[in-house]
């Protein structure tokens, strides 16, 4: 039995269609300033503050504590504290903002960007439409909607605020990539992918784009063009869970088990809790099973180093 026969018998999630995982995101870094990729996580701050300069959480500290009246520098350390995994933090921040400058639509779309991060879906709502009554015509108000829909599954009205957004200036990468995820799940291949080469001409750092764009390009069976994507995204952030997984997808297709093992093993170290790295156990499990019967070692696990 070959070992696409075996995984295809397995009850895992180990399928191709897995490679096609919508890289999260989306909301997360809603309205994080660059997110690079940003949004990476218009990431979080992709879609309220995409051209603030992304400083270390001490260097916006620093900042405040220079300016302690200066809303920008609450916006900075809101941040570099959603960039680090502290929305809790991120929103005390972003308050003290709001309190000192209460008609800035931005304010309010990143305080309502890290209520996100917590799951309070409602305040976040409330801080959404606050900024979209100060500036309807802010791109990142409607990017911030359409992710607060998407957690509602409301997804054509999700779809509207992320077409919405991409009309709008400044552009915003993480919109179109949003939009194209969308499109994508409607079967509009092409409107997807031209969506997501559109917010690498914005930002081409963003790994939700380069990544989804890979995506794209593997299920036209641009085995290669999609590789070459997956290890730009990985250079961007070697954390992305979606963009080690999908190459390790690749080599098992290609027969390198190795390699595939390599990467699979490298999501779960990253953050075991994920669904992707649900998918990547069962990926190992159902390939070391394989590897086993027939007769041939599992590769010793190798130490991850970035692309």
């Amino acid at each position: 039995m070959t070992y696409n026969e075996h995984r295809s018998r397995a009850a895992t999630a180990f399928v191709i269609a897995a490679l096609l995982v919508l890289v999260a995101g989306g909301f997360a870094r809603a309205s994080e300033p660059s997110a690079k990729s940003a949004p990476r996580r218009a990431s979080a701050s992709a879609a309220a503050t995409s051209a603030v300069p992304k400083p270390s959480i001490e260097e916006a500290q620093a900042g405040v504590k220079k300016a302690p009246k200066d809303p920008n520098a609450y916006l900075a350390l809101g941040g570099a504290y959603r960039r680090a995994g502290r929305p809790q933090d991120a929103a005390e921040a972003f308050k003290k903002m709001v309190s000192l400058q209460p008609s800035n639509a931005l304010a309010h779309v990143s305080l309502g960007a890290a209520y996100m991060d917590m799951k309070r879906t409602e305040e976040a709502l409330r801080e959404f439409e606050k900024a979209l009554k100060l500036n309807p015509s802010d791109p990142s108000v409607h990017f911030n909607l359409g992710n607060y829909y998407l957690t509602k599954g409301r997804r054509d009205d999700a779809l509207g605020e992320f077409k919405k957004a991409t009309e709008l200036k400044p552009p915003l990468a993480d919109a179109f990539v949003s939009y194209a995820l969308i499109q994508a799940e409607l079967g509009n291949t092409d409107n997807a992918t031209k969506s997501y080469q559109h917010a690498l001409e914005i930002d081409s750092t963003n790994v939700r784009a380069l990544t989804n764009l890979g995506n794209a390009e593997y299920s036209l069976g641009k085995i290669p063009d999609a590789t070459a994507l997956y290890r730009k995204a990985l250079r961007y952030d070697p954390q992305n869970q979606e963009a080690n997984y999908n190459l390790g997808v690749a080599f098992a297709d290609a027969q390198i088990y190795k390699e595939a093992l390599h990467y699979w093993k490298r999501v779960v170290a990253i953050d075991s809790t994920t669904n992707v790295a649900e998918s990547a156990k069962s990926s190992i499990q159902v390939l070391e099973d394989f590897l086993k019967s027939q007769g041939t070692p599992a590769p010793a696990p190798q130490p991850s180093g970035t692309n």
